[in-house]
């Protein structure tokens, strides 16, 4: 029986490990919206699933109509839709993505026009994903309609990623020379003025640190936070994703705090939380003085602190206006259901 057992999850194990190096095969749902079809592994969970496609458990959970206080069977398959997160057709990307080509296999009358308007893209992108110089496309054939975006760092399918039409970096490229040449020039010009006093310099410049920590400091982040009224940029959209407070999710719990240079002069604040989709907007509540600040999620507490048991990290700007003093701390937490 052990050997027969052992058989079985070497079998299951091959299989999902074929299938991940396989070409990603895309399909539409009931409303016409694009997903993959992942089969779960040994020792997978909801977690380290969403780290394969860059998509939040609380997203695809629920999609599959399931319980994530349920663990999943090996060999179980399960939908992984694709929107704006981890599904990439056209613009920019992070720094820290890479894309994995998704195909559509092409139907019996099918053609390049059809499948853009499926996968709601237009003609020239697929037919040079493609390369394909007319409009005609072979029933069954494989056709690129999209791609997988994945952190590199984090999903093993980061492995097939691919170069494909991206905006152009040469156009930023291109004033930095022309600056270096003129900074030489600015500083010659500036030395010839000031051989005079050489001695006089280094003393205002070594006074310089001490300056930069004062910018850090709460009084002046007070004043960017009035800037905003004491709860942060991201008020309005919080507005929108809740519906004006009517479509709702909260909780308590222990947090802590992160270094961040963002929030001091913009108030941008952003925060570190599980199961909530990456780009959500929180607002962040101290229960002892009743001050609030509106945060958006940048990724998981478990993928930056794994083990650490809190529910969630603040950047030390929100943090400030909060006025938390201490690098752990409770606070009400609020977010759109």
């Amino acid at each position: 029986m052990k050997k027969a057992f052992s058989f079985v999850v070497f079998v299951l194990m091959s299989l999902v490990t074929f299938a991940q190096t396989t070409p990603l095969i895309v399909q539409l749902d009931n409303n016409s919206n694009p997903y993959l079809v992942h089969t779960v592994a040994a020792k997978e969970n909801y977690y380290s699933i969403g780290r394969i496609y860059n998509i939040s458990p609380r997203l695809y959970a629920p999609y599959n109509g399931l319980n994530l206080a349920v663990p999943m069977g090996i060999g179980q398959q399960v939908k992984i839709p694709l929107n704006e997160i981890n599904f990439w057709q056209k613009g920019t990307r992070k720094e820290n993505e890479v894309v994995i080509p998704v195909y559509h296999v092409a139907k019996q009358g099918e053609n390049v026009q059809r499948i853009s308007q499926l996968f709601k893209t237009d003609n020239e992108s697929v037919k040079s994903w493609n390369n394909l110089s007319s409009d005609a496309v072979s029933s069954g054939s494989k056709v690129i309609v999209g791609f997988l975006k994945v952190d590199k760092t984090l999903s093993p399918l980061a492995s097939q990623g691919m170069s494909v039409r991206s905006e152009p970096n040469i156009v930023k490229q291109q004033p930095k020379p022309e600056v270096k040449k003129e900074e030489p020039k600015k500083e010659q010009m500036v030395v010839k003025k000031e051989d005079p006093k050489p001695e006089v310099k280094p003393e205002p410049v070594k006074q310089d640190p001490p300056k930069v920590e004062v910018k850090k400091e709460e009084p002046k982040t007070d004043i960017a936070v009035i800037s905003y009224n004491g709860t942060g940029f991201f008020k309005d959209e919080f507005n929108r994703q809740t519906n004006n407070g009517k479509r709702t999710a909260s909780n308590n719990g222990a947090g802590s705090v992160f270094k961040s240079t963002s929030g001091w002069s913009d108030g941008k604040y952003y925060v570190l939380m599980d199961n909530i989709e990456k780009g959500s907007i929180v607002m962040i509540k101290n229960p002892a003085n009743g001050k609030a600040v509106y945060a958006k999620v940048l990724g998981g507490v478990e993928e930056t602190s794994p083990g650490s048991g809190l529910m969630f990290r603040l950047s030390n700007s929100a943090a400030a206006q909060l006025g938390i003093s201490t690098e752990k701390f409770n606070a009400d937490l609020i977010w759109a259901n």
